[in-house]
């Protein structure tokens, strides 16, 4: 099932929690440190839980069990299976980000959600939730009450659970999401703090928030350190080379584009559903055989990769693409969704990438 798939693929961009959490003073008020962090922590769980059971039981959630067999990647139906695992978790967002804390309970006014929620399907989701410990007290026949009620939202195993959903959901309504029309376009949920459970939201006030600038938008959700140090590296590399940057939002993952002020980029640093990768656009490969004697194995196994091909370079309009001979057989890498060459960065081989870059840059 495809909402299988991209369940896991969603929770691999959950946020890993360091060992200690910075909590700026602005989030403590009736809890203290330890006290905010425990329930911080047990929502990363909790989070986590949900994405995984979402892959093992769409059913719970009332998610579509399409296959591939049966839609194709660019399908609508597709489109909706990529955003689904986000929803419960928007829910969430908007519920708490609305809701005002009262003796104990979040108490959530309808006009208000009715007019602002952008989740569809809410009554299927709300019991979904239930699930996990939240008891919804206002329900008309097991469906969200009119405009003019009320909704209580309780979480009786540990109410403390209430008060950080509510002050993070606030937080990011009011920052990262201010003005926002559409918050399941890719960029928007690649920022978004509440659905990924980023801890780096607690270390600046309620009123600012630097979340995903610069590399931090594809470093964040690596869960590898040296992953996340070597994106750090390549991105101030080529900033300091004059490259500019801009987010790139695909399907699979966030990513960083990098070019001088023309297109295609000449580097990208994406996640694939969660794995890094580096792109290289080598426009002439033929150009690196000589300087290839130098390489490692990771970058032969770079040029010895070819494509099975595109549906552009069937129909003979394919632009992009790298053709060459290495180790006596032709090459043919796509271009069209991306620079040609792909592979795992790491720091030890990042000069012989940029020397392959500067060698393969004209055709």
């Amino acid at each position: 099932m495809m909402i299988s798939k991209w369940a896991l693929v969603r929770r691999n961009e959950l946020v890993d929690l360091p060992e200690q959490i910075t909590i700026h003073k602005d989030f403590l008020g009736e809890l203290s440190a330890e006290e905010f962090e425990a329930s911080f922590r047990q929502l990363h769980e909790l989070f986590y839980k949900m994405y995984t059971d979402m892959a093992e039981h769409p059913e719970e959630f009332c998610f579509p069990t399409y296959t591939e067999e049966e839609y194709g990647y660019f399908s609508k139906e597709a489109r909706e299976i990529r955003t689904a695992p986000w929803k419960p978790f928007y829910l969430l967002l908007e519920l708490f980000a609305w809701g005002e804390w009262q003796n104990g309970a979040v108490v959530v006014d309808m006009a208000t959600f009715r007019k602002l929620n952008q989740v569809k399907k809410t009554n299927a989701l709300i019991h979904a939730l239930e699930n996990y410990g939240f008891i919804f007290v206002g329900l008309k026949n097991g469906k969200l009450p009119t405009a003019g009620s009320v909704l209580e939202i309780d979480y009786p195993d540990n109410r403390n659970i209430l008060q950080v959903l509510s002050i993070v959901a606030k937080k990011v309504m009011a920052t990262q999401l201010k003005g926002v029309n559409n918050y399941f376009s890719n960029k928007v949920a690649f920022e978004n703090g509440f659905i990924s459970w980023n801890y780096k939201l607690l270390e600046e006030g309620l009123e600012n928030c630097t979340l995903a600038e610069g590399c931090a938008y594809v470093a964040d959700k690596m869960h590898d350190e040296a992953d996340r140090a070597v994106v750090a590296k390549i991105d101030n590399m080529l900033r300091e080379e004059g490259f500019l940057v801009s987010k790139g939002d695909a399907n699979e993952g966030p990513g960083l584009r990098y070019s001088k002020g023309k297109v295609p980029h000449d580097f990208a640093l994406v996640s694939l559903e969660g794995k890094l990768l580096l792109e290289l656009r080598i426009r002439n490969a033929e150009k690196c055989m000589e300087y290839l004697k130098e390489c490692p194995e990771p970058i032969l196994e770079m040029f010895r990769h070819t494509d099975v091909g595109c549906h552009n370079r069937v129909n003979g309009t394919c632009n992009y693409g790298v053709k060459y001979i290495f180790e006596g057989e032709e090459k043919w890498h796509c271009g069209c969704c991306g620079a040609p060459f792909k592979l795992h960065p790491v720091q030890e081989e990042i000069e012989h990438y940029m020397r392959l870059m500067e060698l393969g840059k004209k055709r």
